[in-house]
């Protein structure tokens, strides 16, 4: 059985219609939301500002862009939840999109980026090639040099029932050969107005839910040895 989940990477990106708000309006915004969001920093960049950040010992960043165009969010390596970084999202949004003019955000993608480690296996490359593609070494020596099979995706479309896309990414963890790495992003059409914030709270928990709840039980199965 694979061990649970832990969370090194979170994104939000809030997307919405071009905005000619100013450097001071920004400025503005920085200075209601930086005891709320933890951000530090004001830096000013060719397509806007970025508010951030750093991690203890410069390892790590939390992460506020504006592009004129969406507000993007990032957390890595902060040791933030994603429950934690759902209510900052939006605790911050219901600050900065009255104050820099946003109607409303029309497309929200979230990514969730996770590690994991299976059981039966001495590492994530082991575990892919002889649990989950299942080839044979002297299969891959058609290539004559070495050879591993790294990772997979799987996508999940929109659908009436289910309007949200998941694109899931499976792969051997490179800073940690034990542990599998795991993102899954998720796109969500459905414009936001600022008065039902909670809603993109709630797209974060079910993105980070997928890989919890659906993509680790689902590589759980092939967690043993001699698996069918």
């Amino acid at each position: 059985m694979f061990s649970e989940p832990s969370t090194i990477s979170l994104l939000c990106d809030c997307v919405h219609l071009p905005a000619k708000y100013t450097i001071e309006q920004v400025r503005g915004v920085y200075n209601k939301i930086c005891n709320i969001g933890g951000y530090e920093n004001f830096i000013r960049t060719s397509t806007g500002a970025r508010i951030e950040k750093q991690g203890p010992g410069g390892r790590g960043f939390s992460r506020l862009t504006f592009t004129g165009d969406r507000l993007q969010f990032a957390e890595d390596h902060m040791g933030i939840t994603a429950e934690q970084f759902g209510k900052k999202v939006r605790t911050v949004l219901e600050d900065a999109l009255p104050a820099l003019g946003i109607a409303a955000i029309l497309v929200q993608q979230v990514t969730v980026r996770a590690v994991c480690a299976p059981n039966a296996f001495s590492g994530a490359a082991e575990f892919l090639s002889g649990a989950i593609f299942r080839v044979p070494r002297e299969d891959l020596e058609v290539f004559q040099r070495s050879a591993s099979l790294h990772g997979f995706r799987m996508v999940f479309p929109a659908s009436k029932e289910q309007p949200e896309a998941f694109n899931v990414r499976v792969e051997a963890y490179l800073k940690d050969p034990r542990s599998v790495y795991i993102e899954n992003v998720g796109t969500f059409k459905a414009p936001i107005s600022p008065k039902h914030l909670g809603v993109i709270e709630n797209q974060v928990g079910a993105v980070s839910e997928f890989i919890v709840g659906r993509v680790v039980p689902f590589l759980t199965q092939y967690d043993r040895r001699g698996v069918e």
